[in-house]
C-alpha cells in the first residue's frame, strides 16, 4: 500500500465513521430537531449521485476505488436513515 492510498483509506474511514454517533444518538432519543431539511436532503442526494458518478466511473476503467465505496455507502445509508428519523420524529405537536 502506497501513502497515498493509506491516506484515501484512512480519510474515508474516518469519514464513514465520523457519521455514526449522530446517528446512534438520533436513533436513541429521536431528537430531529436541529436538523433541517434543506441540508438533510442535499446531504442525502449529494452522496448518493456522487457514489453513483463514483461507481460508474469505476466499473468503466474496471480498476475501483474501495475506500470511496466504503464512505458512500456508509454514508448513504446514515444519511437515508436521518431523512427517515426526521420525517418520523420532526413531527411536531402545536397547541393552542
Amino acid at each position: 500500500m502506497n501513502p497515498f492510498e493509506f491516506l484515501g483509506w484512512f480519510g474515508n474511514i474516518i469519514l464513514s465513521i465520523g457519521v455514526i454517533p449522530q446517528v446512534i444518538q438520533t436513533w436513541r432519543t429521536h431528537d430531529v430537531s436541529s436538523f433541517n431539511w434543506p441540508f438533510l436532503l442535499m446531504w442525502a442526494f449529494g452522496v448518493l449521485f456522487t457514489f453513483v458518478y463514483i461507481a460508474q466511473g469505476d466499473m468503466v476503467r474496471g480498476s475501483f476505488q474501495w475506500p470511496l465505496w466504503l464512505n458512500y455507502i456508509v454514508n448513504i445509508l446514515a444519511t437515508f436513515y436521518l431523512v427517515y428519523a426526521k420525517y418520523k420524529y420532526g413531527k411536531t405537536v402545536t397547541t393552542k
